[in-house]
């Protein structure tokens, strides 16, 4: 009787503390869910007084962001399985089973990995819709500028012209084209990778940074850095076009060169119909600073570092790629990723630091035998 007692209070204890543990989701959701509410209600809300809706565009970004969730969940399943035997020798596949089982019934646990997938592609609409507005309300300022700053950092040179010089050939910037449009890719290959398979620190991490970058980088931080970027100046009659007129002329004859128009070319082209005609749709809007692309490039960095030192490196790679591709095709002046790249440092900087001060990380490590 004594033993029966003793182990229905310890399966007791042991419920009680694996609720508490999984509760501690809230620490990172809760935040996540405030940005994603702030971001959805001003979009939907300044679309509405302009005519148009970012939720009613919510479809075609959920595709462009999730297309890949069947074939992550396949692939991570698969290695789940042939690791398994590695880990739980014993019986491989019913431990893969009991995991899952776990947590699919614990509400928290399931909101950690569902509630991420469901917000992104309303966090993508309400970006893309806010981009469109923004010269509604804050005409492009920071061009000059911005493109000043790059001539003293750059001892009166631009960027594009030691990039150019360097990765000269039509195949160096196919590469550079090629390597910018994976970007994209990479998007719905992380979202969904890190909601599905992520341990527990990393998916909390990596979303609530993610989530952080489109709103205080994408949002706030364009429509306080409101500029077109370099490949617009020409269409915009800028004063300072003629300094990017050679970087544009050597972009179209590349392209030109090229079996199939450059991505860079025909998205440029694409946008500036869009921004002409006013068309709210899938893709459309105009902004340079900051980048985007270079900010979740750098978050990569970040998330891959804590993965594995090899992978940190490959990733960091890449980021440099980026930055020197968003110059090279003419999306982005220098500055704009070097912003990016500090801008996204702090994110991570407050993220990392609200997940081990909050008491996240700590209920992590206390729960360490329920499903990551």
């Amino acid at each position: 009787m004594m033993n029966a007692a003793t182990g229905m209070l310890k399966s007791r204890l042991a419920s009680e503390s694996s609720v508490e543990g999984s509760r501690s989701e809230l620490l990172w959701l809760i935040p996540l869910v405030i940005m994603f509410v702030a971001l959805t209600a001003t979009a939907e809300i300044l679309s509405i007084i302009n005519g148009t809706s970012a939720i009613a565009m919510i479809a075609d970004y959920g595709w462009k962001a999730l297309r890949l969730l069947p074939t992550v969940a396949f692939i991570g399943l698969v290695v789940q399985l042939a690791l398994a035997p590695i880990k739980h020798p014993k019986n491989p596949l019913s431990a893969v089973i009991a995991q899952w089982r776990s947590a699919l019934s614990d509400p928290y646990f399931l909101a950690a990995r569902v509630a991420p997938i469901l917000m992104m592609p309303f966090f993508f609409a309400s970006f893309s819709v806010l981009k469109m507005l923004m010269p509604r309300y804050i005409p492009f300022w920071g061009d000059e500028p911005f493109a000043a700053m790059d001539r003293v950092l750059f001892f009166g040179q631009q960027p594009w012209e030691i990039t150019h010089a360097i990765f000269s050939t039509v195949e160096a910037t196919r590469m550079l084209d090629l390597f910018y449009s994976v970007w994209v890719l990479l998007l719905s290959l992380a979202i969904a990778g890190f909601a599905l398979f992520a341990p527990r620190k990393e998916r909390a991490r990596f979303f609530l940074a993610f989530g952080g970058a489109w709103f205080f980088l994408g949002f706030i931080g364009a429509w306080l850095g409101s500029s077109a970027g370099p490949c617009f100046l020409a269409y915009l009659n800028s004063p300072i076009a003629p300094e990017f007129a050679g970087l544009m002329d050597r972009l179209h004859a590349a392209s030109n060169a090229m079996d199939t128009k450059a991505q860079a070319v025909e998205w440029q082209q694409m946008l500036w119909r869009g921004y002409e005609n006013q068309t709210y749709a899938f893709g459309m809007g105009i902004s340079a600073m900051p980048s985007l692309h270079n900010a979740i490039a750098v978050l990569y960095v970040f998330m891959a570092f804590r993965i594995g030192k090899l992978l940190g490196v490959v990733m960091a790679v890449y980021a440099v790629i980026i930055l020197i591709g968003s110059v090279h095709l003419g999306w982005h002046y220098a500055v704009d990723g070097i912003f990016s790249a500090f801008g996204m440092w702090g994110i991570w900087w407050v993220v990392d630091s609200w997940c081990r001060k909050s008491g996240y990380d700590a209920s992590v490590d206390a729960q360490a035998g329920l499903p990551r």
